[in-house]
């Protein structure tokens, strides 16, 4: 275990905190650690009654590519990880569920940021739209089975660790 001495905010955003923190090791040698503060997040993998998944195509500035992958958005403060893929789910596709199940959750990113994320799968999918922020997002839909060989190929996998996740524990789990 570490303990954290000091700790500096350089930069403040709207979506991440960096922060750097001095700490004393257990070894009892000083150093820094740069730490990225966000909020959790959620990812919700919606399967429709034809067992085709809801894909969400959007233009991603940092990877400067568009992407398609599953829908996914942070936890609000005051909401829990299930109201806040009930709500991703709705700001994205338009639907919500009444199956919402729980497959993982993990840090994506766990050598310098906070964010855990939790990983859902949507079935039993019902229309309710609600507008979400300012995403540019389209609606793909593509078969379960389609998707699921692309990711194990790798042969048409998602370039997000989330999707392809996602797909993966669900069909272990033996739940698409």
């Amino acid at each position: 275990m570490e303990k954290t001495v000091s700790s500096s905010i350089i930069y403040e955003g709207r979506v991440v905190t960096l922060r750097v923190d001095q700490v004393v090791t257990r070894t009892g040698r000083t150093t820094s650690r740069e730490v990225v503060d966000r909020r959790d997040t959620v990812s919700v993998l919606p399967l429709d009654d034809m067992g085709r998944v809801l894909l969400v195509r959007q233009f991603r500035y940092a990877a400067g590519l568009s992407t398609l992958e599953i829908p996914a958005g942070s936890v609000d403060a005051g909401e829990t990880p299930h109201q806040a893929a009930h709500r991703e789910l709705r700001e994205e596709t338009g639907y919500d569920c009444k199956s919402l199940t729980e497959l993982i959750t993990y840090y994506p990113a766990m050598g310098y940021s906070t964010e855990r994320m939790t990983v859902y799968l949507a079935k039993e999918l019902v229309p309710a739209p609600l507008h979400g922020d300012e995403e540019d997002i389209n609606l793909e839909r593509k078969p379960f089975d389609e998707v699921y060989e692309g990711v194990a190929t790798g042969d048409g996998a998602f370039l997000d660790a989330k999707s392809n996740l996602a797909v993966m524990l669900a069909r272990s789990r033996g739940l698409a």
